[in-house]
């Protein structure tokens, strides 16, 4: 089975490790493919992304590492796009799409900082609704399919990060998934793929995803959409996190199959 892994992230943004150290773990783990994909820049909080200064600096060490290793796997230089981004996007051989960020009344909103900030944007902003929220947050995630760039949709249920348990508002409840489903349907039609992304899916429990994500994933397969499967690693220990659970809740899902992504394009693999 053909393994890649195109969602990780390096000390050019909000990892840990070197993009050489990133490589060589992904080498150690069997990969045959490896993407890096670190954060575009966004101007209003420049502390977890990269400039566009560093980002010509992230290219140029990438395309390195590609050729140094060549022989060992094939690299693919990425960036992970946030909606609200003004970078560049000629350089990539790929582009994940991706909502970290709201505007809401002239100030950005983080979706995925942190529970404290959460709670205080769905204070300040929804008058405590986290349905309101998470309405937000899918109808600025389905603005993706006006990005010919993007070349899959990142981690599509991130805003029920903090959620684990229900904490803030029930999955299966039609206030959450109407506009989960709607941004679904969408986003399908542009035929691109969308990620499992494995460090969100199962970051509460490794054996068990979230309901949303359960809900999602079906519904995606019976549209008859397509996923890649990613690791969103920010530590050279995390790339390829799950992967063995991910093809089961795949098939769970209903799919046969997922896709790698290589030098000519998605290739699908059998689960």
């Amino acid at each position: 089975m053909i393994i890649g892994d195109y969602h990780t992230h390096t000390a050019f943004c909000d990892g840990e490790n070197s993009p050489e150290e990133m490589l060589l773990s992904a080498i150690d783990k069997g990969l045959e493919y490896y993407g890096f994909s670190s954060h575009s820049h966004l101007a209003y909080d420049e502390s977890w992304n990269m400039s566009h200064d560093s980002q010509k600096q992230y290219v140029a060490e990438v395309m390195s590492l590609k050729d140094k290793y060549k022989d060992r796997i094939r690299v693919l230089l990425g960036t992970e796009f946030d909606l609200l981004s003004d970078n560049d996007l000629t350089p990539f051989d790929y582009i994940i799409g991706s909502c970290h960020s709201l505007l809401m009344d002239g100030e950005y909103i983080s979706v995925d900082h942190s529970e404290a900030v959460f709670v205080d944007c769905c204070n300040r902003f929804y008058g405590g609704d986290a349905y309101a929220f998470a309405d937000h947050y899918y109808k600025m995630m389905a603005k993706a399919a006006d990005f010919d760039e993007i070349t899959f949709y990142g981690h599509f249920d991130l805003v029920n990060k903090f959620n684990a348990g229900g904490k803030f508002f029930d999955e299966t409840d039609p206030r959450y998934t109407t506009s989960m489903y709607k941004t679904l349907e969408a986003l399908t039609k542009t035929g691109k793929p969308f990620e499992l992304n494995t460090q969100h899916t199962f970051r509460h429990n490794p054996q068990e995803a979230s309901k949303s994500a359960r809900l999602w994933l079906s519904a995606l397969y019976e549209l008859g959409g397509r996923v890649v499967i990613n690791s969103d690693a920010h530590t050279a220990q995390r790339i390829g996190y799950n992967f063995d659970r991910a093809f089961s809740f795949l098939k769970e899902c209903g799919f046969k199959s997922f896709l790698v992504l290589t030098e000519k394009g998605f290739e699908e693999v059998s689960l």
